[in-house]
Order: C-alpha cells, then structure tokens, then sequence
C-alpha cells in the first residue's frame, strides 16, 4: 500500500520554499525618501517669507506609509510660520506625486545677513506598528545687497577756524545683508584742503551690518571766510558677486568766524650789528573783532629782542595797530629780508581765549665801512675837540709872542 504522506511531502516542502522566497521580497519598510525641495525665491531676501516644499515619495511599491508625518526645525535667521508639523495619514507608491508634498513658510529676520543656512527636516511614518524615522538637511540661500550710509563721527578740534587743521572721522555704515571687499575711501573738498597724503584710505572688508571708519586731516585757510564748505567722499567697493559698487557722500564743515592777523614793518632797512626801534603795523583781517591782545614777537635769527609784550584793548575786524618794539640785529646777519613772527593771544567776543600768528619781514643790509666810521663819530669828535684846543692854544702863545 502506497503512503500518501510521501506523495504530498515534495509537494508542502514547495511551497514552504515558495513562501520563504516570497518573505525574502516582501519588504516591512515602505522607505519614504525625500526626493528633492524647491523655495519659492532663490535667493530668500531679508525681511521675506519664502514657501519652502519638500517632495516625499513612498518607494516601496507594495506597502505604504502610514500617520507620515514631517517635522521642521530652523534658527537664525529663519522661523517658521505657523505649524513645525504637518501630517499625511496614508502615503503609498502608486499616489501622485503630488501627495507628498507638504510646504512650510519661513519667514527671514530683516537684519539677516547673506550665506546658506540649514533647515533640519524630520519624516516619521509607521508600518504595522512599526515606527520608523529619516532625517534630512536643506538648505536655504539668503541673498541680498551691500547698502550704505554714513556720518561725520568726530572732528578734533570740534570748532574749526580759519588757519587751523583738523581730523575728521567719517564713519561708514553697512546697513545691507552682505558685506564687501576693497572698501576704499576717497574725500575732496571745496574752499577748505584736503590734505593729499590722506585723500585716500583702504578700508579692507565691511562686514553685512558692520562699520568702518576714515579720518581725513583737513585744513581752513588762513583768510576764509566764515560759513559751511563741502567735504564729498566716495566708498568704492566689491560687493560678494565680485561686481563693483561706489556711495557718495556729502558733508558740510563749518569754519567759524574767528579773528585772523597780519602784520608788516613800517621802519626802514636795519643794519647787521644795529639795536633799534622798529614799527610793526598789526592788522585784524578775520570776521571777528577781537579783545585783550597780548603781542609779543617770535625772534630768530639774525634778531633778538628784550622780550617786550605790547598789549591792546581791542582790535575790531578791519583796524590795524602800530606797535614798537626794540629789535637787536646779529652782526653776521645776511643781507634781505629776514623773517620774524608774532604770537598774538586774545579773547573773541564771547571772552573764549584764542591765538594767532602773524608772520611779516624786516629788511637788513651789511655792515659799511661807512657805517663803521659813523658807529665811531665820538672818537672823531674827541680828536676834533682836541685838535681844535691844540690849535687855539698854538694861536695864543703865538699872539702872546707878537704883543711882546
């Protein structure tokens, strides 16, 4: 008698075999990918919400994702509006493509600064009770341009008159969301002087949000008038896309009105190894009259003096003085005109203190052997003297001769 066992045994282990190979391709996870994202705006600009979407696709073409859901994390300077979650209940391999998108809006702070920042993006999805997690990064490219302002941030002295050097320091602003490269700074002025060896200045980079700052050493005339002169200034630069970009500015420099003077001798040509009085006109030829005037002279040489101060009560704009001062002239003094100065220290009308100088020449000429002999006219007089009592006392004795 036949067993039947045997006949069915091949038979079960088949499909034991059958069912083992169909376990081995049959897979548990639905493997939900993140197939790629798009921004609404390449690149986010400051102060903007850009619409980031990120593509899911269920790959696994017999199973589907289940309570799948998306979670976003940012920081600075992206936020999320709204919700950081969002839910799909069923993703499956056969659904549209559009099924796995979900969006998100994230709004860029006002003050970002441009670069390339990541958003961490967290799927979660379940499959027989089986939860499973990915994990991704993107990417979101902020943009945005260099933008600058700028102002006078300092000014020694901070009252400018004419005759005086200053330092000003421009400060410059980047108020943009990227920073530059090769900032130059370059100034010109009209009626005041922008000294040549600081009309130009390297800055270097600017930092998006950042500073930097410029000081320019200007100068006032001797003689401008009182009022407000322009100082421009140009920022040249290379902004992150390597192209070039250039601010101007415009700033308005005071020049006070102040007292200002010159002076010129009145006396005729000094002789080397001569002390003598001199006369020194002293004018006023500022916008301000001034008060309590102390004037003493700078020497050099070949002059010297014995230190005088001269003073007077006022000098309104416009007047001149004559003042007299002992000068001594050094008896190797070269012949021409040699130059002295004054040092003139005063009070403005509001009784500030304040100096000046006044640069003026005195005409000197060498030592004659005519002047030698007129320096000696007392010995001469002497020997006159006392050839004339020889003689008169050589007539009498001849007189008393003849009479006896």
């Amino acid at each position: 008698m036949v067993n039947r066992n045997i006949f069915w045994m091949p038979m079960l282990f088949g499909l034991a075999v059958l069912l083992l190979s169909g376990s081995a391709f049959a897979s548990i996870n639905p493997k939900v990918q993140l197939l790629n994202y798009t921004l609404s705006s390449v690149p986010a600009q400051p102060g903007q919400t850009v619409a980031l979407t990120l593509h899911f696709k269920s790959m696994e073409s017999d199973n589907c994702a289940e309570r799948f859901s998306v979670a976003l994390s940012t920081s600075y300077p992206l936020t999320i509006l709204g919700s950081d979650t969002q839910y799909i209940e069923l993703l499956c391999f056969r659904d549209q493509d559009s099924k796995g998108d979900v969006t998100f809006y994230l709004p860029v702070d006002n003050l970002a600064t441009s670069g390339t920042y990541p958003v961490s993006v967290s799927s979660a999805y379940e499959k027989r009770f089986t939860k499973l997690t990915e994990s991704n990064t993107v990417n979101v490219q902020v943009g945005g341009a260099p933008s600058f302002n700028a102002s006078i941030a300092s000014s020694s002295p901070v009252d400018i008159y004419a005759g005086d050097s200053a330092k000003v320091a421009v400060a410059f602003q980047n108020t943009g969301s990227s920073m530059v490269q090769s900032a130059r700074a370059t100034a010109s002025a009209g009626g005041i002087e922008v000294k040549w060896a600081g009309k130009t200045q390297d800055l270097g980079s600017i930092a998006a949000r950042g500073s930097a700052t410029a000081t320019f050493n200007i100068e006032a005339p001797k003689g401008i008038s009182a009022g407000s002169y322009p100082l421009d200034v140009v920022l040249s630069y290379t902004s992150e896309n390597k192209s070039q970009g250039i601010s101007s500015f415009r700033f308005m420099v005071p020049v006070s009105p102040k007292a200002e003077f010159a002076a010129e001798s009145t006396s005729p040509v000094l002789v080397a190894g001569e002390k003598k009085e001199v006369a020194i006109a002293l004018s006023n030829i500022g916008s301000q009259d001034a008060k309590k005037l102390k004037v003493r002279i700078k020497p050099l040489f070949p002059f010297s003096t014995d230190g005088t101060v001269k003073y007077i009560d006022a000098l309104p704009s416009g007047s001149t003085a004559t003042l007299i001062y002992l000068v001594t002239v050094d008896k190797d003094a070269t012949a021409g005109d040699q130059l002295l100065s004054f040092q003139v220290d005063f009070e403005d009308p509001q009784g500030r203190q304040m100096s000046d100088t006044a640069d003026f020449a005195l005409s000197v000429r060498a030592l004659t052997i005519e002047d030698q002999l007129a320096g000696v006219w007392y010995v001469w007089a002497v020997l006159a003297l006392v050839a004339v009592y020889i003689v008169g006392k050589k007539i009498g004795k001849r007189k008393e001769k003849a009479a006896a």
